[in-house]
């Protein structure tokens, strides 16, 4: 293998390092910000990057510290906005340097929380991928962005508090788009969201479509407080879960993608994944949906279905 090989690999190697370690920073910062630290959230920044930056290439850890220049400015200009819609043109704009595409949706027009991907987004209270389909969004938005079947989009929650106030909308490029660093940017806008937000895109009522599938589907607001908090802990283990396996079980999961059989690659692992799910969440809540299994597919798999071998279990629940 030549030089420039080894330097492609080392580098590739080290971007799947940091998206994962992403991935933990984002859950640790979430549970500070639950903790009301809010006001300390430039702080934790600076210091879980600077735990992270000995373990990353040079080249990446200068990257590091331009994304966090970028939130932490952004992270004064979400508290310091005047009204609503200051609040959603600083996140769009913010949003729109992580992926080729991107839009601020206020959840409470009633026209955008029907579309059936952003309802489950909003229910879930977690990102969903969704295909750029009319039947998944809405006739409005595919109208803006285009409709395209083999094509992907991201729908990221805004949470203030336990409250969903917004849905960023992320469409990725040829280089795809940095999900870790959207999901973090979505944390630090829910700590300074309005009362109230209007979206700065007039969406019309979508005409009626199919209901995305039972397995993916939560009535949220049927849930008690209790079983909704079992839901949000159960999302933050299982996107812990994976990242630590992503950051520390590099070479299994590089091998694993490369023989389409990740589970053989980490069997230990992802069944000792499945026992703690299980017993911490599905066995004690009828409502829960394998939290787990998604974060796998989606950020170990790649949302490749075949990438998990002919002997992954599959879903729990």
């Amino acid at each position: 293998m030549s030089l420039a090989d080894d330097l492609a690999s080392f580098e590739a190697d080290s971007k799947e390092q940091l998206s994962a370690a992403w991935q933990l920073h984002v859950a640790r910062v979430e549970e500070q910000l639950r903790a009301g630290w809010r006001e300390q959230i430039e702080t934790v920044l600076s210091e879980r990057l600077a735990e992270l930056a000995p373990a990353v290439h040079r080249e990446t850890a200068r990257a590091e510290r331009a994304l966090t220049e970028r939130l932490n400015q952004t992270a004064r200009r979400l508290r310091s906005a005047e009204n609503a819609a200051e609040w959603i043109a600083i996140l769009e704009e913010t949003a729109a340097a992580f992926c080729e595409k991107a839009a601020v949706f206020d959840v409470t027009r009633d026209a955008i929380a029907k579309a059936p991907a952003i309802a489950t987004a909003i229910e879930s209270k977690d990102t969903v991928v969704a295909l750029r389909l009319t039947s998944e969004l809405s006739p409005a938005i595919t109208g803006r962005f285009g409709e395209q079947g083999d094509s992907r989009c991201y729908l990221i929650p805004v949470l203030s508090g336990d409250r969903v106030v917004a849905v960023i909308y992320a469409q990725p490029g040829a280089g795809g788009l940095d999900r870790n660093a959207l999901e973090l940017l979505a944390v630090l806008a829910g700590a300074a969201a309005p009362k109230s937000a209007t979206a700065l895109i007039q969406v019309s009522a979508p005409q009626p479509a199919a209901a995305p599938p039972a397995s993916i589907r939560i009535d949220w607001t049927a849930l008690s407080a209790e079983e909704q908090e079992l839901h949000l802990r159960a999302q933050r283990f299982a996107r812990v879960r994976v990242a630590e396996i992503r950051l520390y079980q590099a070479d299994a999961v590089r091998r694993g993608r490369q023989e389409k059989n990740l589970y053989a690659a980490l069997k230990d692992k992802i069944d000792s994944g499945r026992a703690d799910f299980r017993r911490e969440f599905v066995d004690k809540c009828p409502s829960m949906a394998d939290y787990l299994h998604r974060e796998m597919m989606r950020t170990l798999a790649n949302d490749d279905e075949f990438a998990m071998g002919p002997d992954y279990p599959g879903a729990m629940v």
